[in-house]
C-alpha cells in the first residue's frame, strides 16, 4: 500500500503509539511478502521474523487444529515488535475455538484430520510463502515433533482435561442441568455416536469432544510426519 503509514493504521490497529521507524518496519515486511522474488524472500524473511518463535507458534496452532485465527482469519494475535532485535513475534490470545472446536471450518472429522503442510485455509501468501523456506519447515517439524512427544500426549491432556473439568463442574451445575449434561459429555471418555456437526449459529449442535480430539489428532500427527497420510486441506463450510 505504498510508503504512507496511514492506510496501514487501521488494519495493523496499533495497540501503542507507534513511532515513525515502527511503521516502516511494517511496511518493509509488507513489501518483503508482496513484491521479494523467492530467493531473497527466503534470504531475508528471517531478519523480520522470529523464525523459530513463530515456528513453535504455529505448531501449537496446527496440532490444536485453531481455525479461529491466523489460518483462518487472520486475527486473535498480536504482533510484536522486538525493539533489540527489530523482529516480529506473535503474542496469541482469544482461543476458546482451538482444539478442533471452530465450527465454521470443515467437519470434526476434517479438523482432526487437518493437514500439516497446507494448514491454512484459502489464499495466504504469508504462510505459503513461509512454508515454501526450507529453514522454516524443518524448524516447524522440530516443534511438531517436540509437541506429540511432551505435550500433545493423550494420556497427559485425559488428565488434565479432568482435572479442570473437576474445578469447573460445580460452577457449570450452578448454571442448568442441561448445561452441565453437555459439559459432561464434551470431557467424558465415552465417545458419543451419531452426528458430529450441525449448524454453527445452533446452540443445540452435536458437543465436541475434547478426549476424541486429542486422540485422533494425535495420532494423525503421527502419521503425517511419518508420511503415512498427507492430511485433510480444510475449507470454509457453507451456511446455505
Amino acid at each position: 500500500m505504498g510508503d504512507d503509514w496511514k492506510p496501514y493504521d487501521p488494519i495493523y490497529d496499533p495497540k501503542t503509539k507507534t513511532t515513525e521507524p515502527q511503521q516502516q518496519r511494517i511496511i518493509q515486511l509488507a513489501k518483503l511478502v508482496t513484491h521479494t522474488n523467492d530467493v531473497d524472500f527466503a534470504r531475508q524473511i528471517g531478519a523480520f521474523i522470529d523464525l523459530p518463535e513463530f515456528a513453535r507458534f504455529l505448531a501449537c496452532e496446527v496440532t490444536t487444529a485453531h481455525y479461529d485465527g491466523i489460518l483462518t482469519q487472520g486475527q486473535n494475535f498480536l504482533l510484536a515488535l522486538d525493539p533489540r532485535s527489530q523482529k516480529f513475534s506473535i503474542v496469541p490470545w482469544d482461543l476458546e475455538h482451538s482444539w478442533g472446536e471452530f465450527p465454521f471450518i470443515a467437519t470434526a472429522e476434517q479438523r482432526e484430520r487437518a493437514s500439516i503442510w497446507h494448514p491454512w485455509v484459502g489464499k495466504n501468501r504469508f504462510l505459503e510463502r513461509l512454508f515454501a523456506v526450507e529453514q522454516f519447515r524443518e524448524r516447524y517439524q522440530e516443534e511438531l515433533e517436540r509437541l506429540l512427544s511432551n505435550l500433545f500426549a493423550p494420556d497427559r491432556l485425559t488428565r488434565r482435561i479432568d482435572e479442570l473439568a473437576a474445578a469447573v463442574r460445580p460452577a457449570i451445575a450452578e448454571e442448568s442441568p442441561e448445561r452441565l449434561s453437555k459439559f459432561e459429555i464434551a470431557v467424558s471418555d465415552q465417545i458419543q455416536s451419531g452426528p458430529r456437526d450441525g449448524n454453527p449459529f445452533d446452540p443445540n449442535r452435536p458437543v465436541h469432544q475434547l478426549k476424541r480430539f486429542v486422540a485422533t489428532r494425535a495420532q494423525n500427527l503421527r502419521e503425517q510426519l511419518d508420511g503415512k497420510t498427507e492430511g485433510a486441506r480444510v475449507v470454509r463450510i457453507s451456511m446455505q
